[in-house]
């Protein structure tokens, strides 16, 4: 390179820059609007062409590039071109693109590759044929959700075959994840990623071997919902005196030595918006509410797992407290095809979140410490429905718990659930979760493919127990009821649960031992004759914990039909 040429490349670059602002202000004062222009630029997938004059300035910087020798003068910038053809026609395509990354470079929120293509149609084929200028893609918190959307698109599109990095400015913690929802499902070139504002983090993707051929990296998301402390800790709020945490990073390599893993952790006010996030290919969900100062807001939750349309798992994990009332029309079923995995805990909106997921992929269901000993709200969208839900009304068995009104919302977001979906569900987890006596049949009634049913802290009676035992059945064969004998065992007595393998009963202290060994020899004996004939699968194991009406001679009773299938303390 002859010597001079980078002072010139400078003032070249600067010309360039005070021309991008002089067709800016020009527009401006002709009652355009930049913005709009890009903006419907970006939705057309191009933009078109403008020709305005160049200015003064520019001429001289153009005029230029005609001459290489280190000892041009400004009279020489300043000589007019002859015939009065246009200077910038004969600025070398390789120079001009170079000018236009450096143009590009420096982080700005005006769009500067978009602007450069509106000069005239050699600059706009020049930008166009060339993925260096779109190799920087900076991402601004004031500027439209639908804009910086597109804009990602777009860039991300025109950059390729080429890596590209990302500046994501925010200065609200809760915009990281929207503004990066364009770039979640196309990171297979993405080569660094800054976060700038409250949040400082500048994370490398080109140090680690990740799989780049699933176009998606990271598909572990995990969100702690901090509500007013999340702005107190990131000191967001004029009268924090202190961060009561260190912010820790957001991305985060599992795995580093042989299969690298990426994890996205973030602390946010509240779940993000849908209308502010585009898809983005999560596989596995999970959200915490840090503190009391939290209220679940299901209708937000909902919304924005409309914006997973890959999730697989999900584990939401709050606090005993009622969320504000949810009117009619505010709730809609979310389908998520995918999902396989779902775990609530410690949440009094279980009827709300369970009654609007469509899961008809699901196999296991974990729910944990729902069990709560006040009164829950019924809500407006629930006291007027016409006419109300299957199961709606008291239990008939009168059982006794200590949680009545979590058991019928458990109950009935159960019974929903099961209705719409009809998943595949095979494990089922209730931890300090408990149901009505009603509900239990209802769902042990559907739940013909559960291999796996652990229950703990239940105030279960033995009338949920008894259930586990073959039951008669009336048969429904449509005419040809007459054709079977009435004692004909293959016909007339059947078992809930049929695929039923794994048996788990902890501190469930209102069920007694003679129950258990009864219901339990009768399933057992049945099962056993009744796998030969395909129609059952029958126990491989059960385990009785904690129950204090289970004695030892009960122990001993029920080991005689189990034998070492059984696991009794």
């Amino acid at each position: 390179m002859r010597s001079g040429f980078s002072d010139k490349y400078t003032l070249i670059s600067e010309c360039v820059r005070c021309y991008v602002v002089w067709v800016r202000r020009h527009r401006a004062k002709a009652g355009g609007c930049a913005g709009s222009d890009v903006s419907r630029g970006l939705k057309k997938s191009g933009v078109v062409s403008r020709h305005i004059s160049a200015p003064h300035l520019v001429e001289r910087a153009l005029l230029l590039t005609s001459s290489w020798a280190p000892t041009t003068t400004m009279s020489a910038i300043t000589r007019p071109h002859p015939f009065g053809i246009p200077s910038i026609h004969h600025l070398p395509p390789e120079l001009l693109i170079d000018v236009f990354v450096a143009c590009s470079d420096d982080p700005s929120d005006d769009l500067s590759p978009i602007v450069l293509t509106q000069v005239c149609r050699y600059w706009r084929d020049v930008a166009y044929l060339s993925p260096r200028i779109w190799q920087r893609i900076y991402l601004y918190e004031h500027h439209p959700s639908a804009l910086s959307h597109d804009q990602a698109a777009w860039w991300i599109y025109k950059s390729e075959p080429l890596p590209f990095d990302v500046r994501v400015e925010a200065r609200t913690p809760d915009m990281i994840l929207p503004l990066l929802s364009p770039i979640l499902s196309r990171m297979s070139r993405l080569r660094k990623c800054t976060i700038a504002g409250t949040l400082q983090e500048e994370f490398d993707f080109s140090k680690y071997d990740f799989d780049r051929s699933r176009g998606a990296i990271v598909e572990d998301l995990r969100i702690i919902l901090k509500g007013i402390s999340a702005m107190s800790a990131l000191a967001l709020l004029e009268d924090s005196d202190s961060m009561d945490e260190t912010p820790v990073d957001i991305f985060r390599v599992h795995n580093v030595d042989s299969s690298p893993e990426l994890t996205m952790h973030l602390s946010l006010y509240a779940l993000p918006l849908a209308s502010a996030m585009t898809p983005i290919p999560i596989v596995s969900l999970y959200v915490s509410e840090y503190s009391l100062d939290v209220t679940t807001d299901v209708v937000r939750m909902l919304n924005f797992l409309r914006c997973l349309p890959l999730l697989e798992t999900f584990h939401f994990a709050g606090w005993p407290q009622e969320g504000e009332p949810i009117l009619p029309g505010l709730l809609q079923p979310v389908r998520l095809t995918k999902l396989r995995s779902l775990l609530l805990r410690s949440t009094c909106s279980i009827r709300a979140i369970l009654s609007h997921l469509d899961a008809p992929a699901l196999e296991e269901l974990h729910l944990e410490h729902t069990n709560v000993d006040f009164e829950l709200r019924t809500d407006p969208y629930v006291a007027q429905q016409s006419p109300p839900e299957e199961g709606e009304s008291d239990d008939e068995a009168h059982d006794f718990s200590q949680s009545p009104w979590s058991d019928h919302a458990t109950g009935m977001g159960l019974r929903a659930l099961l209705r719409r979906s009809r998943p595949p569900l095979r494990v089922l987890h209730m931890d300090y979760a408990d149901m009505r006596t009603k509900d239990f049949r209802w769902c042990f009634d559907h739940l013909d493919r559960l291999r796996e049913f652990r229950i703990v802290g239940s105030d279960m009676s033995d009338r949920v127990v008894g259930m586990l035992a073959p039951v008669r059945r009336r048969w429904l064969t449509f005419g040809l009821a007459n054709s079977r004998k009435a004692d004909d065992p293959r016909g007339v007595w059947d078992v809930r649960m049929p695929r039923l393998t794994k048996l788990t009963i902890w501190h469930c202290q209102r069920v007694s031992g003679d129950a258990l060994v009864q219901a339990l020899q009768e399933r057992v004996r049945f099962t056993d004759w009744a796998m030969e004939d395909g129609r059952a699968d029958t126990v491989e194991s059960v385990a009785i914990v904690g129950c204090s009406e289970f004695l030892q001679h009960h122990g001993q009773s029920l080991a005689d039909t189990l034998g070492e299938r059984l696991r009794a303390t």
